[in-house]
């Protein structure tokens, strides 16, 4: 089969001109304080207060994508960061409740 006259094989489609499967619409870029959450909440437990970042991050993010869906994304990496931040969270104050009871029981038998 001959091209067309006038058609160069190897000229680029038109910028654009791919687009993805019919029906699905572009999609918004996650948002920062997502991103954050989640990076809070994995980083948790390393550090105790970060999992409460977290949990406000996400809170933030989730009430962003939710008000404005056509310019942040993200919500369900904010819900992650939430999630893994609650966890880690709740860790870190059975842990310290734990230490509590360690010293306090150390003191009753002296």
């Amino acid at each position: 089969m001959n091209p067309p006259p006038g058609h160069d094989p190897f000229e680029p489609p038109p910028v654009g001109s791919y687009g993805g499967p019919p029906g699905t619409a572009p999609t918004v870029p996650a948002s920062s304080e997502a991103v954050a959450a989640l990076v809070c909440g994995i980083l948790a437990w390393t550090c105790f207060p970060l999992g409460v970042v977290a949990i406000w991050l996400g809170v933030r993010a989730r009430r962003a994508a939710r008000e404005n869906p056509e310019r942040f994304g993200g919500d369900n990496l904010a819900l992650g960061g939430m999630i893994v931040g609650g966890i880690f969270l709740g860790l870190w104050l059975l842990y310290f409740a734990t230490i509590l009871v360690m010293i306090v029981v150390g003191v009753a038998k002296r």
